[in-house]
């Protein structure tokens, strides 16, 4: 990747990061500037001690700047995604655990719109 766009790519997660920073100050945050368009920032939420409440004023607060979620069970992993995508914009993801189920690991629950302001 070229220096300008791995620039442009870091100064637009660099402004995501600090209003995650905001919110969730404890939270596990990786960039990964080689995937999608804008690249992905993941949040992992296991063991960072993070509130409900702090993680509902997150994605009402990046609801508020466009971003658009979609909402992803994986019992089998023990894990609940939701992916924000918004133009011109990094991907996140915000990653929190749940009740590991290992008898659904043929259960695929397909991703479903979600809204952090209406829950």
């Amino acid at each position: 990747m070229h220096p300008r766009s791995l620039r442009h790519r870091m100064e637009k997660a660099a402004k995501l990061l600090v209003i995650i920073q905001k919110h969730t100050p404890e939270v596990d945050c990786l960039f990964a500037p080689e995937k999608g368009e804008q690249g992905h920032v993941v949040c992992e939420f296991s063991g960072s001690g993070m509130s409900r409440s702090n993680i509902l004023q997150l994605g009402k607060d990046l609801e508020a700047r466009g971003y658009q979620f979609t909402r992803k069970a994986n019992p089998w992993l023990g894990q609940l995604s939701y992916t924000g995508k918004a133009d011109e914009k990094p991907t996140i993801i915000l990653s929190l655990p749940v009740v590991k189920d290992r008898v659904a690991i043929n259960e695929d629950t397909p991703a479903t719109p979600y809204s952090f302001k209406e829950a």
